[in-house]
């Protein structure tokens, strides 16, 4: 083993001490020398699995240094930042181990150079619902859309999708520190109107629409009672909401899914939790995104049910011919209100 490599490792087991057991430090070990050897001979493809799965098990600059390194050698100038950036991140001091100090400088000389190389993509896209926007098949987040999101030169492919509309594609070459804009626009489908489902719609309409307050009663003289023709009571106000009630179930229902599909695969790389490969961060953003669409459908989905359920049982029907003439002017009225973030029945006597 090169004489560099001995030196890059000897404080590895300085760290994290008491977080790890001997098989873990010793695997990691094993793991990091490797990697340093793989990394010293240029062959960066390997190294960066060794030394990815070494610091996952046990925390050392002197591995993480080198990792960053090797991404930045292969083009993964972002991840690569990012990675260096940890390692000058970790607390140093004077009882610090001078490969520790080493690993540091080390680090901070290969930021420096990486840096300015990385290029900044603007990607412009019409807003529209279910907008889905991947660059090299990576989501982006809807709050990385029209500012320059930093990016490694080289060649992209960047595409935007949603419901109802022909997807949109272009290809953009970012130069070494350079600069790009894409513009992508969705045409509808020919026959599919813009806009949302009908039942996505629904739900929205539902959850805007505010509570509808009672009229003051107005004094006068009581009207005749009159003849009821015998007709039932409409359902179409309980059976829209019990309607809505389920779409926004379902909403949730999917949602949920996704946000538990990609929990797993978060599980399953980030080890431990805190500690997730830099490429990560779109699947981080698209976790949050279903869970909080889950959250909402379920919400809205809930308090329509809800409503509707107590329309239907507490709703007034039509009047019966048997039923005395004075009962029309004493008859309970109940009528179901929905808002953003409540519900009730309001209810005239």
């Amino acid at each position: 083993m090169p004489f560099a490599a001995l030196v890059s490792l000897q404080g590895l087991a300085f760290a994290q001490a008491n977080q790890a057991s001997a098989s873990d430090m010793a695997n990691a070990r094993a793991l990091g020398i490797e990697g340093v050897q793989l990394a010293d001979r240029g062959e960066c493809t390997a190294a960066i699995d060794r030394l990815w799965r070494a610091e996952a098990l046990y925390h050392a600059p002197t591995i993480l240094g080198r990792l960053g390194e090797c991404q930045v050698a292969l083009g993964q100038i972002v991840a690569g930042t990012e990675t260096l950036q940890r390692v000058l991140r970790d607390p140093v001091g004077p009882t610090s181990p001078p490969a520790f100090l080493a690993a540091r400088d080390r680090a901070k000389k290969v930021l420096d150079g990486a840096l300015p190389q990385i290029g900044k993509l603007r990607i412009r896209a019409e807003q529209v619902p279910g907008l889905v926007v991947r660059v090299d098949g990576e989501p982006v987040p809807t709050a990385g859309l029209d500012v320059d999101r930093l990016t490694d030169p080289g060649a992209h492919q960047v595409d935007a999708s949603a419901p109802g509309f022909r997807a949109a594609t272009q290809a953009v070459t970012l130069a070494v520190g350079g600069s790009a804009e894409v513009v992508l626009k969705l045409e509808p489908e020919s026959g599919a109107a813009a806009g949302p489902p009908p039942g996505a719609a629904a739900a929205v309409a539902v959850a805007a629409a505010p509570p509808q307050q009672p009229a003051a009663p107005t004094p006068g003289p009581a009207a005749p009672p009159q003849k009821d023709s015998g007709g039932g009571r409409s359902l179409v106000g309980p059976i829209a909401l019990l309607v809505t009630g389920g779409v926004g179930i379902i909403v949730g229902s999917v949602f949920g899914g996704l946000a538990l599909g990609k929990k797993s695969t978060l599980d399953s790389v980030c080890n431990p939790k805190s500690n997730c490969p830099g490429g990560s961060q779109s699947d981080i953003d698209s976790l949050n995104t279903d869970a909080t669409i889950a959250t909402v459908g379920f919400i809205v989905g809930g308090v329509a049910a809800a409503a509707g359920g107590a329309w239907l049982i507490f709703g007034s029907g039509g009047q019966s011919n048997s039923e005395p003439a004075h009962s029309a002017s004493s008859r309970v009225v109940v009528r179901p209100w929905l808002g953003p973030t409540s519900a009730g029945v309001l209810g005239a006597f």
